[in-house]
């Protein structure tokens, strides 16, 4: 039988972008914290309607071999679910399995994505 699993606490900052009704406010991890104020300060010298896409933003989204393994760990982390909840809800997957694959040491076949996407209510293409 397996002991209690550890939940490993990470340490969040919230980040608020915009104002009044179209603020819009996000947790990171405390360890990005200095990238997106480096990145927030690029900011300051662009026009106010410009858009940046995801991959501005995080650069690892950029690299086709890390961007599954990014997904995958920001749609669990969205809903506040530890790999271990996940491991449990998907029947017969490890939770050392799931942690290989947020880290990208282990790939997510088509399968295994259209399983993820259904317990994380997202669409399954963003873990291929």
């Amino acid at each position: 039988m397996q002991g209690a699993a550890k939940m490993r606490h990470i340490e969040e900052v919230q980040v608020t972008v915009g104002s009044g009704r179209n603020a819009r406010s996000f947790a990171i991890p405390a360890s990005r914290k200095q990238e997106m104020v480096k990145f927030i300060s690029r900011l300051k010298n662009t026009a106010p309607e410009k858009t940046f896409s995801a991959e501005e933003v995080l650069p690892e989204l950029a690299d086709d071999t890390q961007r599954p393994a990014t997904m995958l760990r920001g749609a669990r982390q969205k809903i506040n679910m530890t790999q271990a909840e996940l491991a449990s809800k998907l029947g017969d997957v490890r939770q050392h399995h799931l942690s290989e694959m947020e880290n990208g040491k282990r790939p997510i076949g088509k399968d295994m994505a259209k399983r993820l996407a259904a317990v994380l209510k997202c669409d399954y293409r963003v873990f291929l």
